[in-house]
């Protein structure tokens, strides 16, 4: 954001203990060889896999995991980070659980946007995520499509107007080498 690193969340070296941490490494610093990673006020609900967009000075942790080699018990919570303030708020919390969107999770024009990843439907099991899902800042999150066969871990982006949709992996498909791309819904 701006000039400054931020890393947060993920896992600690057990593979299973969701972390709090919250740094930021100022890169003016960085370039001028006196950097360091500075400490910043902790995730309120520590977890791993979520995805993070930045709009604006806020970056939002959206969905995610906790656990991960005993377990992996996807999130459906949302929360912002407003760097300003050096505070965290809550968010509108996705329709259900979601994980391993990172790379589908991207802001277009000013509204964030999730292509697939996993998911746990409240009283469902863990399954990948056919789900193309929105957020306008302030609203709630709505289902903008679905993809032609559930994806997890799709890299996605709309470019001129078009929903691009790449890699990734398919239930009993494995690894996705395709590429799906579509009018935007």
């Amino acid at each position: 954001m701006g000039r400054k690193l931020h890393y947060f969340g993920g896992l600690k070296a057990d593979r299973d203990t969701d972390a709090a941490d919250n740094w930021i490494l100022d890169l003016d610093d960085w370039a001028g060889g006196s950097a360091i990673w500075r400490n910043a006020a902790p995730m309120p609900d520590p977890r791993n896999q979520f995805s993070a967009v930045s709009i604006g000075n806020r970056i939002y942790a959206i969905g995610g995991q906790y656990n991960h080699d005993s377990q992996q018990l996807d999130q459906a919570r949302v929360d912002i980070y407003d760097a300003e303030t050096d505070s965290w708020s809550r968010g509108p919390d996705l329709p259900k659980g979601h994980s391993h969107g990172e790379a589908g999770t991207f802001v277009h024009e000013g509204r964030i946007v999730m292509v697939g990843g996993h998911t746990t439907p409240a009283g469902g099991t863990k399954s990948i995520d056919p789900d193309i899902l929105m957020l306008e800042p302030g609203a709630e999150w709505e289902l903008l499509g679905k993809l032609p066969i559930p994806l997890s871990s799709p890299a996605a982006a709309i470019i001129g107007g078009k929903l691009y949709a790449a890699g990734g992996s398919a239930t009993g498909r494995g690894a996705q080498a395709r590429m799906w791309v579509a009018d935007v819904p």
